[in-house]
């Protein structure tokens, strides 16, 4: 089968400020994704370990667990306690107002209605561009019957824009940034291939931007 290009479009800022080493790197990020000729696919929501861990850790300070968040519940204690990808699904009722199905086939509820919405449930810790690749590669074989996927990030946000959005941001909370920024080697390699430059030449360019 020839390979498939995915398209993946992203939303915050944030995220970026992680991606460029800026701050921690994000632990959730809604993802819009497109077949290569431009057809849209829809939004899948990119979740890590460090972000569902606080969903875990609220459940545990509760007295009891509600019978209908009890799936819900130990199905996020498993996939923290794995290191594969799980998937979360949410339903539309037929009578919603604005009731919506993914185009797509996937797992269906008892009352044979598709997710209006799935959640990618990914073991690293936080996301990186290859985080992304990763999810999305894994998603389009489960769900679009893509099995070898090449998975593009569309790239928007500039180094500098990145740089200026988190300065704006730090300036508007009344935080200071970091007096010193670290440029991990998974980092560089990231950035290596989003920028399409060697690794030399993406740290030279990351500690002139700073």
């Amino acid at each position: 089968m020839a390979q498939q290009k995915i398209i993946v479009k992203t939303e915050s800022s944030d995220l970026w400020w992680g991606i460029h080493g800026l701050t921690e790197k994000a632990g959730w990020e809604d993802l819009e994704l497109f077949y290569a000729s431009g057809e849209r696919i829809g939004f899948v929501c990119l979740n890590t370990k460090k972000y569902l861990r606080y969903s875990l850790d609220s459940f545990k300070i509760q007295n009891d667990i509600d019978a209908d968040e009890i799936e819900f519940y130990n199905t996020l204690q498993n996939y923290l306690e794995g290191n594969e990808c799980h998937y979360w699904f949410y339903y539309d009722q037929k009578d919603d107002g604005h009731f919506f199905e993914v185009p797509y086939e996937a797992p269906r509820n008892k009352e044979g209605i598709k997710p209006s919405w799935i959640d990618i449930w990914h073991p690293d810790e936080g996301i990186g561009i290859q985080t992304i690749e990763r999810a999305v590669a894994e998603f389009a074989g489960k769900f679009l019957e893509v099995e070898d996927c090449l998975v593009e990030v569309v790239h928007d946000v500039s180094l500098e824009e990145s740089i200026a959005s988190f300065k704006k941001s730090e300036e508007r909370f009344g935080g200071k940034p970091p007096q010193e920024i670290a440029f991990s080697e998974q980092l560089v390699t990231e950035l290596s291939g989003l920028w399409k430059m060697n690794n030399d030449e993406v740290l030279k360019k990351l500690k002139e931007s700073i």
